[in-house]
């Protein structure tokens, strides 16, 4: 329950619409929210909100911008927030994304001094519900991993009684996903860097553009 009142539960299996339409809603206002990725559920709220990052603040311990993955619906959009060295690296997003694969880059000066940080992960998510959410709000989703050592893809349950008086809904799906993380990759010089591998050998990624020093 969240100040007296019970938890708002979204099914987006058979409440796709409704339930995009509420959370972007939330997003604009500085809601936080639980909902399914291409991986596992995450918290998720508008990095550009300081009601949201305030309230993120102190259910973290942690920097949530050093900790969290900034979800992008395109590479237009990710072209907002980041520096790119180099042009070949555009051809590079396009072959790997949309996927379960984080990418490090190094943020424009602009959003350097809004997150207090100097790189920052991004991703164009493989699932539905998230690049639908995506494309309606134009903007980036602050997405945190939960603190949970239970997380994971297979239900909602297990969430809300730790986080019922911490967000404004739980968003949630019947389907299974079939990527257990993400794999995580260093752009921020001119040749990518593999920080963690996937299932999706990203090596077979890098070798296929034959970036050179």
């Amino acid at each position: 329950m969240r100040n007296g009142k019970l938890i708002n539960l979204y099914d987006i299996d058979n409440e796709f619409d409704k339930a995009i339409s509420i959370i972007r809603g939330m997003y604009y206002v500085g809601g936080i929210f639980i909902y399914p990725t291409d991986t596992v559920y995450n918290i998720g709220a508008n990095p550009l909100n300081l009601l949201a990052i305030d309230r993120l603040k102190k259910m973290f311990s942690t920097n949530i911008f050093s900790e969290a993955t900034l979800l992008v619906g395109s590479i237009l959009n990710l072209s907002n927030y980041i520096e790119i060295i180099s042009e070949k690296h555009f051809e590079f997003l396009n072959s790997i994304w949309p996927n379960p694969i984080n990418v490090i880059f190094r943020l424009n000066s602009q959003f350097q001094s809004l997150f207090g940080i100097n790189q920052a992960s991004f991703k164009i998510p493989n699932n539905r519900f998230c690049l639908k959410l995506l494309s309606e709000i134009n903007g980036p989703i602050l997405s945190l991993r939960l603190n949970n050592n239970h997380n994971t893809s297979k239900g909602y349950e297990i969430f809300k009684e730790e986080y019922s008086e911490k967000v404004d809904a739980i968003f949630y799906t019947h389907k299974e996903s079939f990527n257990d993380d993400s794999g995580l990759i260093d752009l921020t010089d001119y040749k990518p860097l593999i920080i963690k591998e996937n299932k999706f050998k990203l090596k077979n990624f890098i070798d296929e553009y034959r970036y050179v020093s």
